[in-house]
């Protein structure tokens, strides 16, 4: 049989469309309905009282990142203030237990503790630098 033959359109049907369970292939096909009109758009124009410009909407979500970051900056902080404190405590009952060992290995993981904390610190005064914390309204 020849290709020719089965593209006169007589009796046969296409199954390109098709897949193997039978339900159209929607590829390759334009939407329905939805085409782009050419014309007019509708475009409201911004008041320049009533909507903040892109540079102060873009300033304010900053300052929105920076305030979160520095609250998540501060828990990250204390969360480090607690485990050295609970640190400082295993220290002193093991050196009243006699475990050098066992303090000394504790005092290494409260130095990196340490460091961490101070990373934060360095962190949380660059952010306050770069954003100072806005002062809210008083609320009277």
């Amino acid at each position: 049989m020849d290709v020719a033959d089965l593209s006169d359109g007589r009796g046969t049907r296409s199954i390109a469309g098709h897949g193997s369970n039978g339900v159209c292939d929607q590829r390759g096909r334009r939407p329905r309905g939805s085409s782009v009109r050419p014309g007019p758009v509708n475009v409201r124009q911004a008041r320049a009282d009533a909507e903040p410009s892109a540079a102060e909407s873009s300033a304010a979500a900053d300052l929105r990142q920076a305030d979160y970051f520095r609250r998540v900056l501060a828990q990250s902080r204390r969360h480090i203030d607690h485990r050295l404190g609970e640190y400082q405590k295993a220290i002193a009952t093991a050196e009243a237990a006699g475990d050098a060992e066992g303090a000394s290995s504790l005092r290494r993981m409260a130095r990196v503790e340490q460091q961490e904390r101070q990373t934060l610190d360095r962190l949380i005064e660059n952010l306050q630098r770069r954003f100072p914390p806005r002062t809210r309204p008083a609320v009277r």
